[in-house]
């Protein structure tokens, strides 16, 4: 009787965590495909007449890394 009861305890411990593993999985059905591109609203263009900066001088980098590093000390 003992061994019942002892494999009764331990069938519903393992019951009682069982159900808090499995409670997160949900079946769902596939997701839908995305929207085809002319629906998105996003419009794809080629790179073209946007032209980059130069880049500064070492001589203004120098003055620039000169400026900041007196800064940080006060």
């Amino acid at each position: 009787m003992k061994k019942l009861q002892r494999f009764g305890i331990a069938l519903a411990l393992t019951l009682t965590l069982a159900t808090g593993a499995f409670g997160g999985i949900i079946d769902t059905p596939p997701a839908p495909p995305p929207p085809p591109a002319e629906m998105t609203g996003i419009i794809g263009t080629p790179p073209g007449g946007v032209q980059c900066p130069p880049s500064p001088s070492p001589a203004v980098e120098f003055a620039v890394a000169l400026v900041q590093s007196l800064l940080s000390v006060l």
